[in-house]
């Protein structure tokens, strides 16, 4: 084997070792990510905010502000449904997202109220 060439396979072995090695903990630090939850009003007749971007696993709790509103949260779509029911004044409903994609939270007793979700 020419010298050139047994100088240049440690350096090879090593650039490979550290180039898998950056893999590996690119991957453990996106399985490390906490979810995040997030906190969406129901005020007014509205959602406040009315546009999210989250990330798989991320959880929304949806509080209605409002001190003599019902509120009706619920998601139709092709993956999955969700639905609150009636939310009293002062009442909260969690939603943790497993499905990726856009989704839109409506209130099924005001049909103008609507929450758009984006999940990556």
């Amino acid at each position: 084997m020419p010298s050139r060439n047994r100088r240049l396979r440690p350096l090879l072995l090593v650039g490979t070792m550290a180039l898998a090695g950056l893999c590996a903990a690119a991957d453990s630090a996106r399985a490390t990510l906490a979810s995040t939850t997030r906190v969406v009003l129901q005020k007014g007749r509205h959602y406040v905010p009315t546009d999210l971007f989250l990330r798989l696993g991320d959880t929304i709790t949806l509080r209605n502000e409002d001190s003599s509103q019902t509120h009706h949260a619920f998601i139709e779509a092709d993956r999955f449904t969700f639905d609150a029911g009636d939310q009293e004044p002062g009442t909260e409903t969690r939603l943790v997202l497993n499905e990726p994609g856009d989704f839109v939270i409506q209130c099924g007793i005001h049909p103008k109220m609507k929450l758009t979700i984006h999940v990556q």
